[in-house]
């Protein structure tokens, strides 16, 4: 069963439950890597070392440390759109609202279920609403190319097995011009700015959103991304 806020586990998985919905996700996820349940059940059942690696980083951080002693949450309750909409029009909260706006999104994400360790199943629920602040500081929209690019560059960041998936196998179903793109320019970007940026579990993003865009951009050292040109 899965108990408390961030869905952990009240029953340890077994070994053997745990090698089979691994591969089955794993399976279902190659044959089709946009089925978005089976990406997360796969990065649940792989992702206990990279999760553990992330939290150690996080501890190391006064600010990030700071995030796992206050766990804030990042829903539609908590980010007030119509206040963000209303901000100038160069501040990092309104490039977000514009962001969730134009593309008609809710900063909801699932709850984690087969994480046993309540403080790990924060960090992958932080990770998960991290997400759409760095579509907007990067620039990439919604497109399967660009969610793979940002896939790559949250690989680097995290090393989580699900992003290395998704990056990896994900940009099958693109255009030979998408994926040659996407491969020459994207994948060098990520590779760059992955490793140039501040580690991104450890910035208290709601305490930005009144900066301009801009600033949090160069003090995070994240760069725009390529973009692709039909």
């Amino acid at each position: 069963g899965i108990n408390a806020e961030y869905g952990v586990m009240a029953q340890p998985l077994r070994p053997l439950q745990r090698v089979l919905l691994t591969a089955g996700s794993a399976v279902g996820a190659l044959a089709n890597p946009y089925r978005g349940d089976l990406v997360a059940t796969l990065g649940e059942t792989t992702g206990t070392a990279a999760l553990t690696a992330m939290r150690d980083k996080m501890r190391m951080s006064t600010v990030g440390l700071e995030i796992l002693k206050e766990r804030p949450r990042i829903t539609s309750e908590t980010m007030d759109l119509g206040y963000l909409g209303g901000l100038p029009e160069d501040t990092f909260g309104y490039a977000y609202y514009r962001f969730m706006s134009d593309n008609g999104l809710s900063a909801e994400r699932a709850s984690t279920k087969f994480i046993e360790d309540e403080e790990l199943a924060y960090v992958m629920t932080r990770y998960r609403e991290n997400h759409d602040f760095l579509h907007t500081l990067t620039g990439l929209g919604v497109t399967v190319g660009e969610e793979v690019a940002l896939k790559w560059y949250e690989m680097v960041q995290t090393g989580l097995p699900m992003c290395a998936l998704s990056a990896l196998v994900g940009g099958i179903p693109l255009s030979l011009a998408e994926q040659r793109f996407l491969i020459s320019s994207q994948v060098p970007w990520a590779l760059a700015c992955g490793r140039a940026s501040q580690f991104f579990m450890n910035v208290y993003f709601e305490r930005h959103l009144e900066e301009g865009v801009n600033v949090v951009r160069r003090r995070l050292k994240i760069s725009m991304a390529p973009q692709f040109q039909q």
